[in-house]
């Protein structure tokens, strides 16, 4: 793949989480985590995939006599009440499972359908296109402090095409930030940051048996890679920590997590709580979800957590839009133009 060729799922305009002011989020599609709680579980792999967007499907069977390696198979939905026999022939009463090892990503499938329930993530855009489409906001990011922002999936999943996106912003005048988990060579993320001027890095948890069991990989890269990049002057690096209910959330972990981000001389945190609609988008592409679908996390936890941090000198931001009390107020988004 050329250099200024990636795979995107999306670009997300006038976003005010990703980094400070406004932003246009550019999402790139593949990352070498498997975190249980993934939020954008359409950009784990790297590759372009097809997805049975349920809700819309009449059950018509096209896709599946269409489809020329047999990588889909029907299966009964299971009812949503106890005593439910299902409605056959009617709205999502069947669910498609794609065999993703023997797809093809011929799309076949996505062409026959009349009804848009299956939908393909990831397309193929252009350094130029994506570019050209973020530079429409140029006059929001001046008044905002805002800019472009590399997020996923994983960015440094696609070094080459990453690099050629901030080098080309830069270029333009347009701010940069990359969202990252740091899960890669120190090498690629040098290069990166050369053209990056906001951070935002993610700790999911400081035990490195109970990182590995939740994301399938060592948190001890991650940690190394942040201490270095934590002593560069050139960047400033904002600290990401989901919260997640029995997953990273006791008081051991978080304070742990305290004297680490403390020790590297950082302040500015954001505290991201368990989001309870994640679940809706895994039930929406038929794909199995983890946790309770619609629960929100426990406020009074999370204030409490906050507190912990903020008793190692860290300035937090708690994320509160979704969080089960509803009288929760929204964290600021101008705390993060700090």
């Amino acid at each position: 793949m050329k250099d200024n060729i990636g795979i995107v799922t999306h670009i997300q305009r006038f976003s005010v989480n990703d980094g400070p002011g406004i932003r246009s989020t550019v999402f790139l599609k593949g990352c070498r985590l498997n975190c249980q709680w993934c939020h954008n579980p359409e950009g784990k792999r790297r590759f372009p995939e097809v997805f049975h967007f349920w809700s819309n499907c009449v059950d018509c069977g096209k896709c599946v006599r269409v489809c020329p390696a047999g990588a889909m198979e029907e299966i009964p939905k299971a009812p949503l009440h106890p005593g439910e026999k299902g409605f056959k022939g009617k709205l999502g009463s069947k669910i498609i499972r794609i065999d993703k090892g023997k797809c093809i990503t011929c799309f076949q499938c996505v062409e026959a359908c009349e009804y848009g329930a299956l939908i393909i993530s990831g397309e193929m855009r252009t350094t130029d296109e994506i570019i050209e489409e973020v530079a429409r906001d140029e006059s929001f990011f001046e008044q905002s402090g805002g800019g472009m922002t590399l997020s996923g999936g994983e960015p440094s999943a696609q070094p080459k095409f990453a690099l050629s996106l901030l080098k080309a912003a830069k270029e333009r005048g347009i701010n940069t930030a990359l969202d990252t988990c740091g899960y890669q060579s120190y090498e690629v993320l040098n290069k990166l940051l050369e053209y990056t001027d906001y951070v935002l890095y993610d700790i999911k948890n400081m035990d490195e048996a109970a990182h590995i069991r939740q994301t399938g990989v060592s948190n001890k890269l991650i940690l190394e890679n942040l201490k270095k990049i934590a002593a560069r002057d050139d960047v400033k690096t904002y600290i990401r920590l989901p919260l997640l209910p029995n997953i990273n959330d006791s008081e051991e972990n978080i304070r742990k997590t305290g004297e680490f981000i403390q020790s590297l001389g950082l302040t500015e945190t954001f505290l991201l709580p368990f989001h309870p609609f994640a679940g809706q988008s895994y039930r929406l592409i038929g794909m199995d979800y983890p946790f309770a679908i619609g629960e929100g996390y426990s406020e009074a936890e999370a204030l409490k957590t906050k507190e912990i941090l903020e008793s190692y000198g860290l300035n937090v931001a708690l994320w509160l839009a979704w969080m089960s009390d509803e009288n929760a107020e929204k964290t600021d988004a101008e705390q993060m133009k700090n």
